[in-house]
């Protein structure tokens, strides 16, 4: 019983600092500019600092938001590329906001050409689907046997779930493209 209760506290410690985005010595060195630094060089928005903080008061360590702050800018000029926006825009993700419009236009310009992108690859595969719904449609029609026709039916039944699925992400590709279009005003 003592060794499943340690077991438990310890895996209970594991997790807790798991969490934790710090460690003591990180903390304790106190570099702040170049942690803010590699938080805006992944994208991080403002408030990650706040992870930081809930970390280093553990061990009684206090942040300097300034140099946090000056670091994370500095990072986030090479996030927030048009090379990024374009990736973000061409999976259909919104943009990270961290990349703010008048400070990072380029960012914004990418984005909105990955938005575009995307929408004209969808438009063509919900093209493509569409013609393979007819032939396969008009398939239907002329077969004879039953097996070969609850068959053609199953596989117009994907085509059918693939075109509303494409539907769907035309729908918010476009959506996301009205979103963000006052960006490039």
């Amino acid at each position: 019983m003592k060794t499943i209760i340690t077991l438990g506290g310890f895996a209970l410690l594991t997790l807790l600092s798991g969490c934790a985005t710090l460690s003591e010595t990180e903390c304790a060195s106190g570099n702040w500019q170049q942690i803010g630094y590699k938080d805006g060089k992944s994208g991080r928005d403002s408030d990650y600092i706040i992870k930081h903080e809930s970390a280093c008061i553990e061990y009684g360590v206090q942040l300097d938001r300034e140099a946090y702050e000056a670091g994370r800018q500095q990072g986030l000029a090479r996030y927030c590329t048009a090379d990024n926006g374009f990736s973000r825009g061409s999976r259909g993700s919104s943009p990270n906001l961290s990349c703010s419009s008048h400070q990072f236009p380029v960012y914004f310009d990418g984005y909105s050409q990955g938005l575009f992108s995307r929408l004209e690859r969808l438009e063509i595969e919900l093209d493509e689907a569409y013609k393979e719904h007819e032939i396969l449609t008009e398939v239907l029609r002329r077969v004879k046997d039953e097996q070969e026709k609850d068959r053609i039916e199953l596989e117009l039944e994907d085509v059918d779930n693939d075109i509303d699925a494409l539907q769907r992400q035309v729908s918010q590709t476009k959506d996301l493209i009205r979103r963000y279009q006052r960006y490039q005003d």
